[in-house]
This record gives structure tokens, sequence and C-alpha cells, in this order.
């Protein structure tokens, strides 16, 4: 029996595969068997354009979209071309007006970007595809993905490399802000948490320079996962082509977690673990924290909540960052919550901070520094989660952090709370800038309630790799960044 249609067209638009004749060159979107020209006798290679740039080759603006794209208004689509094959596509993360002329777009240059296309309704599958392309002078630039052989191996498991992804669009609040956050950014209506950790893993590889099929573990942690059932670490795998390639799967593993906001740091430590462990063949693990962070409308959360991803590959050759130390704090303390079927969060109010945020994450550091024999003046970075711009900082001051350690990892005043995201992306940003030697202490917390605390210390690596990054100051300050009103961003949230 044939596998449904949905499944043959992922694998072609995922990563937008082509085949090409090995005789004359001859190349076929979507993929042939046989090359038209030399005949059933010709030999087929698969190639794909999933780390490509191209050209934007011709197309319309369609200001009346059919039901299946109603949310995105006006949109740009067309045939994108990718050295001699052409492909059908759509320009996202672009609002054409009505009376634009097509003209001004032919000829620019394109990035492929993993998108939703469309959803059967509330209760169908939704449908992905890297049919979908951003301008490359805009917000997202081309990075280059160049595989290193792995080569130096150490005794500590760490960081091999990260990437971090925020959406173009921001909102603003008003004056100087809620409680510390001055803007946050919202995703466009075809992006989702699924969306996020397939380029936020893109970039992550891309940065470690690492050959996908070393990595035979993927743990997604998320607060809105696309589905109640089914998990995004799958959709991850699968573009992302993480472990040995068999039939039209791959030989590798992973789940989704729920730990509120730190469903992804919980699974540093796990992560180093299986890097560890002999059955395991020391390959590569990655962990993604990505989130579209959900709250009710007019709720006070609603204007801290941001949205992004950002993921981590842990292994032991060309580490960037060793783990050296890790202690977890947990007590059923319900704070926030959200029930099954329910859209959004519920929480505590002012109950939220003292006895819930405050009582784990400053234990928990405190006994990481403990046990680490170390003190505030030891470390060179300290990040805590931040449900907004305040509470870190707080947090960590009174454990014994200056201004000058803490303020680094304050990402959340301009993008705000990533909910499974935060820590990872905050980490993100410290080592954007961080010095080999250099020790940072991260601190995450997730409401129900626990926090995870660990130490890292960065190596020469770092610098070696740091030209293949596209920093998180890059984004959050880009000048391509669009702000938008009220209105377009409850449209946007609601809309994944």
């Amino acid at each position: 029996m044939s596998e449904p249609i949905s499944r043959r067209k992922s694998l072609v638009d995922y990563r937008i595969t082509a085949s090409k004749c090995q005789d004359c060159g001859s190349v076929y979107f979507p993929p042939k068997s046989f090359c038209d020209v030399e005949g059933r006798a010709s030999s087929m290679a698969s190639v794909d354009y999933f780390y490509e740039q191209g050209e934007f080759y011709s197309g319309s603006i369609i200001s009346a979209p059919t039901s299946h794209f109603k949310y995105l208004d006006n949109y740009l689509t067309g045939v994108a071309q990718f050295g001699n094959v052409k492909l059908p596509g759509r320009i996202t993360d672009h609002i054409p007006g009505q009376s634009d002329d097509i003209n001004k777009y032919i000829g620019r240059l394109i990035i492929p970007r993993f998108r939703r296309t469309y959803a059967d309704g509330h209760d169908g599958l939704v449908y992905y595809s890297s049919l979908n392309f951003s301008f490359a002078d805009e917000y997202y630039p081309l990075q280059e993905y160049v595989e290193i052989q792995p080569s130096k191996e150490i005794e500590k498991p760490g960081i091999v490399g990260y990437g971090a992804y925020i959406p173009k669009y921001r909102i603003k609040n008003d004056g100087k802000g809620i409680l510390g956050v001055t803007e946050r950014t919202l995703p466009f209506a075809d992006e989702d948490t699924t969306t996020f950790s397939v380029e936020a893993g893109k970039r992550a590889l891309i940065h470690a320079g690492l050959n996908s099929s070393y990595v035979k573990k993927c743990f997604v942690g998320s607060e809105s996962p696309t589905y109640a059932v089914k998990p995004i670490m799958a959709t991850v795998s699968q573009v992302l082509e993480l472990g040995e390639k068999f039939e039209d799967g791959f030989f590798s593993g992973g789940v989704d977690t729920q730990f509120a906001c730190k469903a992804a740091t919980d699974l540093f430590i796990d992560a180093a673990a299986l890097v560890n462990f002999p059955a395991f063949g020391g390959e590569h693990v990655m962990v993604i924290g990505a989130d579209n962070s959900q709250a009710a409308p007019g709720d006070a959360l609603d204007y801290t909540v941001g949205a992004g991803a950002t993921a981590y590959i842990f292994g032991r050759r060309d580490v960037i960052a060793t783990l050296d130390h890790y202690v977890a704090y947990t007590s059923d303390t319900p704070d926030f919550y959200r029930r099954e079927g329910q859209k959004y969060p519920r929480h505590g109010g002012r109950f939220t901070g003292q006895p819930a945020y405050f009582k784990h994450v400053l234990t928990a550091t405190n006994r990481l520094l403990e046990k680490a024999d170390m003190k505030p003046k030891d470390i060179d970075y300290a990040i805590g989660h931040s449900p907004n711009g305040v509470f870190p900082q707080r947090a960590l001051s009174r454990v014994g952090f200056t201004k000058e350690q803490i303020e680094p990892g304050l990402v959340a005043r301009k993008i705000g709370n990533l909910y499974s995201g935060s820590c990872p992306t905050s980490l993100a940003g410290v080592l954007d800038i961080a010095m080999p030697g250099d020790t940072i202490l991260m601190s995450a917390y997730g409401s129900g309630a626990g926090s995870d605390a660990y130490i890292f210390t960065v190596t020469d690596q770092i610098l070696e790799k740091r030209e293949r990054t596209i920093p998180l100051m890059d984004q959050v300050e880009s000048p391509h960044r669009e702000y938008v009103d009220y209105t377009f961003y409850r449209k946007m949230k609601d809309s994944v």
C-alpha cells in the first residue's frame, strides 16, 4: 500500500527535494525516477535546496486568498528559481500593498523557510513546506552550511553548537514597558512552535558545522505544541535529517516534553548524560526550547509574552562550553497551569512570585554554588528564567550577583517571555559574547514547580565557531524588524 499523499508530499516539500540526471544534468521538481532526455536507463540523484539561495523569478500579488490562506490577507506567490530549476512557492514575512507593482519583487534573492501552508480545520492535520521564501536582503540572512568532521574529543560533555530564532514581527508596550518588558516578538501567521523548532535546529547545525547524521536524539520542550498528540521532534528530525537515513526515515529518536518554562532546560543534563553513555556511541543530542507563549487577551501575561526558539547540540567533540555542575529543585506548587482543552493558561497572581518563582530559583542557585564550591564573584555571567524583565534581576541580585553579571542575559526586555525558550535564548545571547574561560550560571524555572541550575565553562572552540552564528542581538535589534498594533498582534497569536 502506498503512503498517504500528505506523507509523500512532505518528503519532497520539507527539503525541496529534486532529482538530477547524472548523465545530462537535467533537474526535475517534483523529482522523477528517470530523465526525459536519457530515458529509463538514466541514473538519477537526489538534490535539495534547503540551505540554498534562489531568485524570485515571477509572481503575482494575491489579494483575495482562498479559504486555506484567508489568514494571510495579501501575499506574494509565484515561481522561484534555484540554479536551472524553477519551483512554485510563496513569499513569507512580507505583506505587499494591493497597489504594489509585482515587478519590484522580480529578481530579488530569496531563502527557503520552513512554514505552515494550511491546516485541515481545527482538528485536522497541519501541512508544512519549505516552498516558502523570505527575501535575503530583509530580516533573515543566508547562512552557509559547511560541514566539519568532528575532531577534538574532551572528557566533559557540553554544548557543541546552538541556534536562536526569533520572528521578525514585534509589538511595543507603552511608555517604559510592563515589568521591564518594552517590546516582544510575535509569530507571523504561518509560524508555530514546529516551524520555530526547525529553524532554530537548522541554525544550530550550521553553527556546529555538524553533519546531521551524527545527531541521534532530538528533544523539544514546549507548552504550546502544534498537536496535543503528535511530536514536534518527529517533524524536526524529518526536516533536518537527524540520524542515519534508512528508506524514508532515520535511525534517531527523541520526545517532546512539558514542564512549563523549563521543559527544555530540564533535558540539558539528560543530553549530556546520553552523549557520555557508551551504548549511545558518542553521538550528539539536540535540545530545543520553543514556544508561542500564550496568554488570554487583556490578561497581565498578554503584555510580557513573546515567541521564538533556541536549539542546542550536545556532544563531546569540538565543545564550546562544558556542562560542569547541575542542581534541580522541585515541589508541587500550582502557580501556573492549563487544563487539557483550554486555550489559555491560568496563574495565581501574586502567588506566582515569592512562594513559586523566587523560592525555587534561589534555592536551586544557592545549592548549585555550594555544590560547586563557588561564590557569585567566581561567575562571569548569571542567567535566570525571565517571565519578565524584573524577576530574574531581583532573584539573582539576592544571591549576590552584580548588574554587570546579570544584564547580558536580560534579553526578555526586548523579546518577551519565550516560556520554554526563555533561558535557552538568554544563554544564546550570553554565548554570543562570552570568551574562553568564562563561567556561566543559568537557573531556569518552570511553573508547577521546579528550577534547574547549571554552570558552564566556555572553551577555545567558541571563537572558531562564532562566525557561523547569527547573533541574538543582531536579530533583536535588526533594522528589518517590523512593528505592529495590538489588533494585528492578536490576529497573529490566534491564527496558529
